[in-house]
């Protein structure tokens, strides 16, 4: 298992109405934890794109209003992101960074998706030199969020079932990446160059991560790489849409 970020170039998130505002880090006191409050609603991305609607659209809101989304499989979503006022908790926006649970709080949460609001706290607790309390949302007004089973797995002190993700040697995986980056700086990855081995492998692999598909993960960097590669550049502005994997399309790739 491994913890997916999802930009918000990644997922397509409108800009904001007007310029986000930073928050004053010396009055940010904590986490807040939400939930979707809708049962048996809409699934991953287009739970995320749903809320950016009815907040901006219905609501007439800047923007997303949460700093951060997890769905039901553990995939994360940059909302307004790290270090931004999010507009979810009245009366507590410039003092605290929010969580949203895209899924229903009120049933049993998956695992997956525990891992990654766990690690989420955790981030942003570093961020803040591990000084931030973290609450549920009704802590802090006249509301039933995050849901009643997802409220007491707070209060109980998140725990999960981490199987084997406590066991990963990251620190191997990360010198094993920038081997490969290496690899990448020396020789750009590419139809023409008739790349192939590892470092494609690996690229293949997140392509298909984030949802584009590579034609297989065999190490051959052929026509269908080229053309995820591509649907992957088009998604930022300051990437060169060529189906070429770069120093800079594989340092958003794997950021």
């Amino acid at each position: 298992m491994s913890l997916t970020i999802i930009s918000r170039s990644g997922w397509e998130a409108r800009p904001p109405k007007k310029p986000f505002t930073k928050l004053k880090r010396w009055r940010v006191k904590g986490v807040v934890l939400h939930h979707s409050g809708v049962k048996s609603g809409p699934l991953g991305v287009a739970a995320v794109k749903q809320y950016e609607r009815f907040h901006m659209d219905s609501r007439g809101w800047n923007a997303i209003a949460y700093n951060w989304l997890v769905d039901e499989k553990g995939v994360v979503y940059e909302g307004r992101g790290p270090g931004i006022q999010s507009g979810a908790t009245k009366g507590w926006n410039g003092k605290t960074e929010a969580i949203c649970y895209t899924g229903w709080g009120a049933s049993k949460v998956p695992n997956e998706a525990l891992v990654s609001i766990k690690a989420l706290v955790a981030d942003i607790q570093g961020r803040y030199d591990n000084g931030l309390w973290v609450k549920g949302h009704r802590d802090l007004g006249n509301s039933t969020c995050p849901g009643n089973w997802l409220y007491d797995w707070l209060r109980a002190g998140m725990p999960v079932d981490e199987g084997d993700w406590a066991q990963i040697d990251w620190a191997s995986i990360t010198a094993h990446l920038d081997k490969l980056k290496g690899v990448v700086s020396h020789s750009p990855l590419s139809v023409r160059r008739r790349s192939r081995g590892e470092a494609v492998r690996a690229v293949q692999q997140r392509l298909s991560d984030l949802g584009h598909e590579p034609g297989g993960i065999d190490g051959i960097f052929g026509k269908n790489t080229a053309k995820a590669v591509k649907e992957f550049q088009k998604k930022y502005g300051f990437l060169k849409v060529d189906g070429i994997v770069g120093v800079q399309t594989w340092d958003i790739l794997f950021a």
